[in-house]
């Protein structure tokens, strides 16, 4: 199999490694806002400023206990370091910051609890596994990269008692003698200060500086450029965690993570995004998009797909329905021996006093009150996944309904590609000023809006099917209306999932606008709906991670079809018991 057909599969391995992981740490810190986004930790919506290189896992080179030893790593750091402690003391060239941060990681799992073995042993073993391939690396060839490496290796002997790494102690030898005299004093100051990350800090600035002292003078023996290409080469591949390699902690919460904004900038900054026209801008029923003859032609071939998949829609209805129903009054139980007294019965207690049946319960029977949009990604790179993708979507709509939910099917796609009728008067437009806003108009489609049943909508849904609605995608303006719409339906739970493959897409207002100009509109139209909380946002990730665009998500693999398994993963994202 190539490498291009794995990687959804590996994405997907990935994500459910990271969502055991934040199980972990969630349990070990008590943290419950806890979890990873891109292979990035967040608490509270923050990105984590923990960056020691040897906690980046990657499945496609990892195994579960080297995912398993870093969560125990991650939990220990955030239940013994104080970060702001931390970021006043760290310095500034990134070669050394990597080293601080790395030491004071150290000194966190060297406070593991002994009443906890299985978490030492799984944090020695990612430590190993980490530095066997850190040395298998070309890192080691350089003076720079095998002194870090000398380094790490004695700072984590001397903090665990355990020897250094067995198949690489002749290559360091050298390195740990010439060390020996100049840090010696700070290695046991190191052991000795373990639970006082101030006076810690003070042995590991003054290791920093031994290594700066002698990485000058190797570098005075060495070509310059040879050196400075060492140095960023290190700094590089020492997968550091969220990839910096310079600037301090405030770096990482810098990325354009829009979440952590106030609702006020978000508006504000939704409010500075700009179209150069809405002229053009459509809004259809999918119906409309087909011919009557070809839509009854689509429905049959969905309809043949579904037979042949052999799915539990029985199933899927009964478990939509305990996840979402709530109980609601429905009236009274008479003639019960406990609750609240009936009045109606006071008189039979005197012609019949053994009788106990004096009391009344309230009667609750389950009620859905949800609404339940599914929003499709109707880009040109969906066509190759819409056969299993609208099969999902016809199933849980049907479900959706027979378990007393509303439903509703969206779409979003442009009118032409690399920019329509818009960008063309863009360019008539003399001057063409410059970050006109979006150049394309935006098609929205309703393949089944929620006043009409499953059963008057399948035609319409079949609609996803004809391969040219597939076109360019403005994700946060979609986004935007389809929430819009949910939030004038009158119940009592609304959730909007999202289904795409990928990040907005436009040619024309790409490369016309800032960079990042489609994604970053996106990111804060996904954050304003989460922050305000009015409406549950979950996405699909087809083959893909959408974890930098939306806080709950899955990545699907439609690689063999949709199964039940593949139900029961979205229905625990939506439930909440996935990563939670």
């Amino acid at each position: 199999m190539s490498t291009a057909a794995e990687q959804p599969r590996i994405e997907k391995l990935q994500q459910q490694a990271e969502e055991l992981s934040a199980a972990v740490i969630r349990a070990n810190t008590g943290l419950r806002d806890l979890r990873f986004r891109g292979q990035r930790l967040e608490i509270d919506g923050h990105i984590a400023p923990i960056r020691a290189a040897h906690l980046s896992t990657d499945r496609t080179s990892d195994d579960y206990r080297s995912f398993r030893g870093a969560a125990d790593g991650f939990a220990l750091r955030l239940l013994h370091s104080d970060p702001e402690l931390h970021k006043s003391l760290m310095p500034e060239p990134p070669v050394e910051q990597m080293i601080f941060e790395l030491l004071e990681q150290l000194r966190c799992e060297a406070l593991v609890d002994d009443s906890h073995p299985g978490a030492k042993q799984n944090m020695h073993y990612r430590y190993r596994r980490w530095c066997e391939q850190f040395s298998n690396s070309n890192m080691v060839e350089s003076h720079i990269g095998l002194l870090v490496y000398t380094l790490a290796q004695s700072c984590w002997s001397r903090l665990t008692g355990q020897p250094v790494a067995e198949a690489t102690e002749d290559l360091i030898e050298p390195h740990r003698m010439m060390l020996a005299p100049h840090i010696g004093g700070y290695l046991a100051g190191l052991r000795r200060y373990k639970e006082d990350q101030a006076k810690f800090a003070e042995q590991s600035l003054g290791i920093i500086e031994v290594l700066s002292s002698l990485v000058e003078m190797l570098d005075n023996e060495t070509d310059e450029e040879a050196a400075k290409k060492a140095k960023d080469e290190l700094v590089s591949n020492f997968t550091l965690m969220l990839n910096l390699g310079e600037g301090d902690f405030e770096v990482a919460n810098a990325a354009q993570d829009f979440r952590a904004s106030t609702p006020k900038q978000l508006a504000e900054q939704l409010e500075a995004y700009s179209v150069y026209t809405r002229e053009f801008d459509r809004e259809v029923n999918a119906d409309k998009l087909v011919r009557a003859a070809q839509l009854v032609e689509l429905r049959e071939q969905l309809d043949a797909r579904i037979t042949g998949q052999g799915l539990n829609r029985s199933w899927l209805t009964r478990e939509l329905r305990k996840m979402l129903a709530a109980p609601q009054r429905d009236g009274w139980n008479f003639g019960e021996e406990e609750g609240y007294l009936d009045g109606r019965r006071l008189a039979s207690l005197i012609t019949n006093p053994s009788d106990h049946a004096l009391f009344k319960q309230e009667r609750h029977q389950p009620h859905t009150d949800c609404s339940v949009t599914f929003l499709l990604d109707n880009s040109g790179s969906m066509k190759q996944h819409i056969d299993g993708i609208s099969m999902m979507v016809d199933l849980f709509a049907r479900a959706l309904e027979q378990a007393g939910a509303k439903t509703e099917i969206l779409g979003f796609t442009t009118g032409g590609w690399k920019g329509g009728k818009a960008y063309k008067k863009w360019q008539r437009a003399g001057n063409k000023p410059d970050n006109p806003g979006r150049l394309n108009e935006v098609h929205h489609v309703i393949y089944k809006d929620v006043n009409t049943s499953w059963r008057r909508a399948r035609p319409a849904i079949a609609a996803m099917l004809k391969p040219s609605l597939f076109r360019e995608s403005i994700d946060g303006e979609a986004v935007l209306w389809a929430s819009n719409r949910l939030l004038s339906q009158d119940t009592a739970r609304r959730i909007l999932i999202v289904i795409s493959d990928g990040c907005p897409m436009d040619s024309a207002t790409v490369h016309t606008n800032e960079e990042d100009f489609l994604d970053n509109h996106l990111k804060q139209a996904a954050a304003m709906i989460e922050n305000q909380g009015a409406i549950e946002l979950y996405a699909l990730g087809v083959g893909l991670d959408l974890s930098a665009y939306y806080r709950h998500n899955l990545a699907l693999d439609l690689e063999h079809g949709i199964d039940n398994a593949l139900f029961k993963e979205i229905l625990q994202l939506i439930s909440g018991r996935r990563g939670r």
